[in-house]
């Protein structure tokens, strides 16, 4: 299958965008240039005064990122007109080739993150319907009831990390992308690539790829686990002050010391 892309003349103003309409009528005559154009180009079409609309065959996302041949600007047998026209090109071939390697890159991510989303918020709505028991739980209870909550803390966090690790790998597929093109409107953007999988991606926290990355001074929380540990923060804060006040002191040291 071939894919067209039209392109605007003017390199310092590029404007990319898919195109729908089938392959061009009619191509510009080949050039002196040919033997520097990508090995998917096919032909192109002078559609008005400032575009041009390349079409190639399709792009599987696996080949290699589609690089202008620096070398044609040094051949004279190539004109000024003739490199614009094929750095063009490329610019073309990058967008199509962008986005089909996000797609292949994103697939088996998105399937392993719907499962670990499922998998965290199973285990953060069971730490939470565990605190919010503390209300109704006997005092002899009490303790034991504490014993679980802590686990349920340690399960949510592990959850939490593994959620932020699958999440890193999406951002990171997605920066990818969004640097191989020239202008925002050609960035896919995630949630439509998961929707054409079937998947709801409503809830799902993905930052920034720098937001998961330590600097080499300084180390933080990834941005789920980081919410987590808030909370778990305010939960056990919440039974320390109740532990104080019935007089248990020792509960109340154990839940405010650091719970890593």
């Amino acid at each position: 299958m071939a894919q067209t892309i039209p392109l605007v003349h003017a390199l310092d103003d590029a404007r990319l965008s898919p195109a729908a309409e089938a392959a061009p009528a009619g191509a510009l005559a080949v050039d002196g240039g040919a033997r520097y154009h990508h090995p998917h180009y096919l032909l192109a079409e002078q559609v008005d005064d400032r575009c041009v609309r390349f079409l190639f065959r399709e792009f599987t996302g696996r080949e290699s990122e589609p690089s202008t041949p620096l070398e044609m600007y040094c051949d004279p047998a190539v004109t000024s007109e003739q490199c614009t026209r094929i750095a063009q090109q490329y610019t073309a071939a990058r967008v199509l080739w962008s986005k089909r390697r996000l797609r292949v890159q994103a697939a088996p991510l998105l399937a392993t993150a719907r499962l670990r989303w499922t998998a965290w918020q199973l285990a953060h709505e069971h730490m939470q319907s565990l605190f919010a028991a503390f209300s109704t739980v006997a005092d002899t209870q009490w303790r034991a009831h504490l014993m679980r909550l802590l686990d349920a803390h340690r399960v949510a966090r592990q959850m939490a990390g593994d959620w932020d690790d699958i999440a890193e790998q999406l951002a990171a597929v997605v920066a990818e992308q969004h640097a191989a093109v020239d202008d925002w409107s050609d960035e896919v953007d995630l949630t439509v690539v998961a929707a054409e999988h079937g998947i709801d991606t409503t809830g799902w926290l993905i930052e920034p790829v720098g937001v998961y990355r330590d600097t080499p001074y300084y180390r933080h929380d990834t941005p789920l686990v980081a919410r987590l540990v808030k909370e778990i923060d305010e939960q056990r804060a919440r039974l320390a002050d109740v532990a104080h006040l019935a007089k248990d002191h020792d509960t109340g040291r154990q839940l405010l010391t650091d719970h890593g």
